[in-house]
């Protein structure tokens, strides 16, 4: 649930359908709203209408269109237009600058659909077709763009380990097997641009920005002490990779 000002008033924007009072009854197809309605968007959230109006396009076959307007934005009636809940700086200008990514970051927990869409992915599902599958939308290349932007959220990425982590112990694979793992492929592969690869994985992990310090990272209750000399020196860096 967010809440946005417009001349002063405080406005709701419910986050998914269970956060909805039970005395607020909502469209389905925002398209066939009137001022004050309350519609379900295209992300998922409920959102009131506060505006609506008809304006002339500067050219086209078609040069009256109709809009409607909410606290987070104004957007064209038409089957070809989305809309979503994600604040513009301006909303009253059609295709303002959106401040999603933001918003998507900043909400910690998970909406209804959002759970919905983790379980979806840890199943094994195309994140695309999942977005489809969770939320209100049957537009594909919306729903890859929507879905690519949650995936990115630190909300979904904790959900999707917590949803991931049952298989992964039922596999018996956890921190410690996968950092052993590299190591075993830094120090054993026949292939020097694998060897390499490993090696900087585990220094991804390590977070080492400075290649030459030696780091001991403790990461889940097990302890990294990094290579000793030997070791390193047969794994530098070198300076062509054919």
């Amino acid at each position: 649930m967010r809440h946005y000002k417009v001349n002063k008033v405080q406005h709701t924007v419910f986050d998914s359908e269970d956060e909805v009072p039970s005395e607020i009854h909502y469209l389905r197809d925002w398209r066939e709203s009137s001022i004050s309605d309350w519609v379900l968007a295209d992300d998922g959230s409920i959102i009131q209408v506060l505006r609506k109006g008809t304006m002339l396009k500067p050219k086209g076959k078609v040069r009256q269109v109709s809009y409607i307007g909410t606290c987070t934005g104004t957007f064209l009636i038409s089957n070809k237009v989305k809309m979503d809940t994600s604040r513009r700086v301006n909303i009253y200008s059609i295709g303002g600058n959106i401040d999603r990514d933001q918003r998507l970051e900043d909400r910690k927990g998970l909406s209804s659909r959002e759970e919905i869409f983790v379980q979806y992915i840890a199943s094994g599902m195309d994140a695309r077709k999942a977005y489809l599958q969770a939320f209100p939308t049957n537009d594909p290349h919306y729903a890859g763009l929507r879905a690519g932007q949650l995936i990115k959220t630190t909300r979904i990425k904790t959900a999707m380990k917590e949803e991931l982590k049952p298989v992964l112990e039922e596999l018996g694979i956890d921190e410690t097997t996968i950092i052993g793992g590299i190591n075993q492929i830094a120090l054993s592969s026949q292939k020097d641009d694998t060897r390499l690869k490993a090696l900087f994985k585990l220094a991804d992990i390590m977070d080492l920005e400075d290649k030459s310090k030696t780091s001991v990272t403790q990461i889940s209750g097990a302890v990294f002490q990094g290579f000793d000399e030997k070791q390193i020196e047969e794994v530098k860096r070198p300076k062509e990779i054919g």
